[in-house]
């Protein structure tokens, strides 16, 4: 089998109207694998296997206690391939500028881990 790099880059090539629609707006990085690719691409386009979700959907997705901002950042990615609507209202756009605020606020979270860890040998 062809090693991932290869099927995600040839996958989009296959794809026409709503399948490529949904391809290009998979979010930037949000993908690690031809197998997510896979699952995630099923998820989305097998009839029936679960609800519509608006744009507002997101909107409920909150960091969980104890979780760091990097897994938080991760699952609200993921499930931002599950929003059947485009919202108007929140362009591509502005999701960039917050995945890169939460970027900064991620690398800042992981060098006060590391500190923490220096401290502790």
């Amino acid at each position: 089998m062809p090693p991932d790099e290869i099927l995600c880059c040839s996958f989009p090539t296959t794809l026409k109207r709503a399948t490529r629609e949904w391809f290009t707006k998979l979010p930037t990085s949000s993908i690690d694998s031809f197998e997510h690719l896979s699952n995630a691409f099923l998820r989305h386009f097998i009839g029936g296997q679960r609800p519509k979700r608006l744009a507002d959907y997101l909107l409920i997705i909150r960091q969980r206690e104890k979780e760091t901002l990097r897994s938080y950042m991760k699952r609200f990615t993921r499930e931002t391939l599950e929003v059947d609507e485009a919202d108007d209202k929140n362009p591509p756009k502005m999701m960039a500028k917050m995945l890169l605020k939460a970027q900064k606020y991620m690398n800042a979270e992981d060098a006060l881990v590391a500190i923490k860890d220096v401290e502790k040998t």
